[in-house]
């Protein structure tokens, strides 16, 4: 039987079978990020006593970041890769049927990308980072934070709705991987923040997560492309609007028109 790569599915494909994902997983998606230049939040001024106020206001105008304009980009890009991964998707259920294929290699991504594991260190070094005087630290852990709370809203809402069942066959909570959502929000938030030496190491590794799911057989492909796409989404929402200091611009406008007036109001989202 051949994979979708074009070699044997039977012989050893660890290698092949991490860099073929790992490509697909990654075309949609920037090998470098576009450092940010400002750091403009009140989250990322050691003199800002933030509040819980102020951090739960974030959380939701970040949720409804996501459905800003700037992310069409994002969700077109994203919508074409889950349609071409439905091509070569029942090949790599048949690929990773046997069991444990990658053995120790495959082990790391199932605490790597772990919503929770990541949401606690996310936390501690958003506690640590209240006490330091830089900005972009500061900045970063914060949309870290930020995210996982996004995250687990937007994914968990997902996983109930559509009840896709697990190639393992354990539960219906296949649809989107979290793990996937979490490392690709995590490395484009880094991006951001830290440029093209993150960007390069944080894609990868979030990559390697979405195709270790797959060999556990908890994910099927487009689960995980549609992850990525969703964490892709969330951290550019958290982050252009770090930039914008989290503020929405309204502007208005009258016009004459016959003998009275018509006036126009615009709301735009960071």
């Amino acid at each position: 039987m051949m994979d979708y790569c074009g070699r044997d599915a039977r012989g050893p494909q660890r290698g092949v079978s991490l860099a073929c994902i790992a490509a697909l997983t990654l075309a949609v998606f920037p090998a470098a990020g576009q450092q940010a230049d400002s750091y403009n939040h009140p989250a990322a001024d050691p003199s800002h006593d933030l509040t819980t106020k102020e951090f739960f206001k974030d959380v939701g105008g970040n949720f409804v970041g996501i459905f800003n304009v700037h992310n069409l980009g994002a969700f077109a890009g994203g919508a074409a890769a889950y349609g071409l991964s439905t091509i070569p998707e029942q090949d790599l259920e048949k690929h990773f049927a046997r069991p444990d294929m990658w053995g120790v290699w495959g082990n790391p991504g199932r605490y790597i990308g772990n919503p929770i594991i990541l949401f606690g260190a996310g936390g501690a070094m958003f506690a640590v980072s209240r006490k330091s005087d830089d900005r972009k630290f500061r900045s970063f852990t914060y949309a870290l934070i930020q995210g996982s709370f996004v995250s687990a809203g937007v994914v968990q809402a997902n996983k109930f709705a559509w009840q896709r069942l697990r190639p393992s066959g354990d539960d219906h909570f296949a649809f989107p991987s979290g793990h996937a959502t979490d490392s690709f929000m995590v490395a484009t938030i880094a991006a951001d923040h830290y440029g093209w030496k993150a960007a390069i190491p944080g894609y990868a590794l979030a990559a390697y997560v979405a195709a270790t799911r797959m060999e556990e057989r908890k994910h099927h492909l487009t689960d995980v492309v549609a992850g990525a796409t969703i964490g892709y989404v969330i951290g550019k929402t958290i982050t252009r609007r770090m930039r914008a200091a989290g503020k929405s611009k309204v502007t208005w406008n009258v016009y004459p028109s016959g003998k009275g007036a018509v006036g126009t109001v615009a709301w735009q989202l960071p």
